[in-house]
């Protein structure tokens, strides 16, 4: 059964267990996903409102495309849930190979390399994909229904934290390569997308702040 498939308690005593997966990784794409899910409820609260009906046709075309998007990357991140685990399971596998002769050695590097990098591209997914629904938030933000604005700055504090959820198991599989060119054009990625993705964060805050 995948994880995404499990009921909220048996998630967390899942989690609350000695194996280490799920673990880090795929909490934060739970945690973006549910940002997601709290963006679309405000858009939802939304379509019926007088407000929204006499915007004009453009901005309500536009506010529609957001809230389809973020239902798009909603999933994605679903699927990153299990992902996760499963890149975590393929590099413990590698580590496991055998290492007695100098051929089994190189065999066990070239896995462990390789599954590094696979491990890298779940938790780099959550930070892009949710650093993407920061800005489709800003156009729920506004034009959102008020009286769910606190909605929006928790979905953008859901979101910010698996992105720095995510950044933590990019930099701890990082640790594990000797590719050092991958490493540190990874790392002004990631140093990027935080940057950007504070800045929309905070101002998303900002704006729910200044409304209460």
């Amino acid at each position: 059964m995948k994880l995404v498939d499990l009921s909220v308690k048996d998630f967390l005593n899942i989690v609350d267990s000695k194996s280490p997966a799920p673990g880090g990784g795929s909490v934060s794409a739970l945690v973006s996903s549910l940002g997601c899910t709290l963006g679309r409820m405000v858009a939802h609260l939304t379509f019926d409102k007088k407000k929204y009906k006499e915007l004009p046709l453009e901005d309500q075309e536009k506010f529609k495309k957001s809230f389809e998007e973020i239902e798009k990357y909603r999933y994605l991140l679903e699927e990153l849930v299990d992902k996760d685990t499963e890149a975590y399971n393929l590099v413990m596998a590698a580590y496991k190979l055998p290492k007695e002769t100098e051929e089994e050695k190189l065999v066990r590097k070239e896995n462990i390399e390789k599954n590094l990098k696979l491990a890298i591209e779940t938790p780099m997914g959550i930070c892009n994909i949710s650093a993407k629904v920061l800005m489709l938030l800003k156009e729920i933000l506004k034009h959102g229904n008020k009286n769910a604005i606190t909605d929006l700055g928790v979905a953008a504090i859901l979101l910010y934290s698996g992105i720095e959820g995510g950044v933590l198991n990019v930099k701890v599989n990082l640790g594990g390569l000797s590719d050092d060119k991958f490493k540190n054009e990874t790392l002004e990625t990631l140093d990027e997308i935080l940057k950007k993705s504070k800045l929309e964060k905070d101002e998303i805050l900002e704006s729910v702040n200044s409304c209460l």
